[in-house]
């Protein structure tokens, strides 16, 4: 019996119906001022945060803040390295404050990958979010969806229309029917900055979760900000803080060798389901730095 693992991190972590944003709509020149009514926020928020990165893929940079209150009260720090495409393999790669690397993930169409060369051991799933369940990490959604909102596309998380929109004192919130996110929460400008659910597709399908964007920054040449500092918080009181230190988008494909993920040959492989260990074709260097 394989015993799952617990990373001493938890990515604030972060495949479903898009949200189809409205057809030849433009975005505006700022979103500073106030939409007025839910219904003027609602289009707002779709209009800015739901069109695809107009890139293909992305290179972050992070520093994570991890706090877990069971078995026992930890909290840590470490560095976090994201890079891959939207539409095709992501690449998560964690390591201590000294630059000791501490786990290796690759996500794909085939599932995940999880690779910890310390204690020379590596676990695959076909299911992201099944696999990341099973070794501790309860991630309620996949990396390419984590990497969408980091570039401003939340289309993946908020799949689904809202069935009642109100204004509060700090904006506008939504609740959502179906889908991943279940409530969103609109500032008064339109930015979200709370997103609320359950872990869907796990093993333990009644957690929650809340994703607060804290603060956003303004990057030159587009009209909206994107997120700079996000919370993401289970029901169990584990809670990851992720600070983003420095975001890129690629504007051609990554190379393959880029996104892969090699297992040395003394790693003790475990498969999480009862798919085959991953072929020779799949193994590309663990470690890559890009030099461009």
């Amino acid at each position: 019996m394989i015993r799952p693992l617990r990373l001493t991190f938890f990515p604030a972590v972060l495949a479903v119906l898009l949200l189809i944003p409205a057809s030849g709509c433009t975005p505006k020149k700022s979103v500073d001022r106030d939409p007025g009514s839910p219904k003027a926020a609602w289009q707002v928020f779709r209009q800015h945060y739901c069109t695809p990165p107009a890139a293909p893929g992305l290179r972050v940079k992070a520093s994570l803040y991890y706090t877990r209150v069971t078995p026992q009260e930890r909290t840590n720090r470490t560095l976090v390295s994201l890079w891959g495409d939207f539409s095709g393999p992501m690449r998560l790669d964690i390591a201590a404050g000294m630059g000791k690397l501490l786990a290796h993930i690759r996500e794909d169409e085939h599932g995940l990958l999880v690779f910890y060369p310390l204690d020379k051991k590596a676990y695959a799933h076909t299911n992201p979010v099944l696999g990341a369940t099973r070794l501790g990490m309860p991630f309620p959604f996949s990396l390419r969806e984590l990497a969408k909102v980091i570039a401003g596309d939340f289309s993946g998380l908020v799949s689904a229309l809202p069935t009642e929109g109100i204004r509060t004192d700090d904006g506008f919130r939504y609740t959502l029917a179906g889908g991943l996110t279940t409530a969103l929460t609109l500032d008064r400008t339109g930015h979200p900055i709370l997103l609320e659910g359950r872990i869907v597709k796990a093993y333990d399908s009644a957690r929650t979760w809340r994703l607060e964007i804290n603060n956003y920054e303004e990057p030159a040449g587009r009209a909206a900000p994107l997120p700079h500092r996000l919370t993401l918080a289970l029901d169990n009181g584990e809670k990851g803080v992720l600070r983003i230190r420095s975001r890129a988008l690629k504007m051609v494909p990554w190379p393959a060798k880029a996104l892969g993920l090699t297992l040395p040959e003394d790693v003790e492989f475990y498969r999480l389901d009862n798919g085959a260990k991953p072929s020779g074709e799949t193994k590309i260097p663990v470690v890559y730095e890009d030099k461009s």
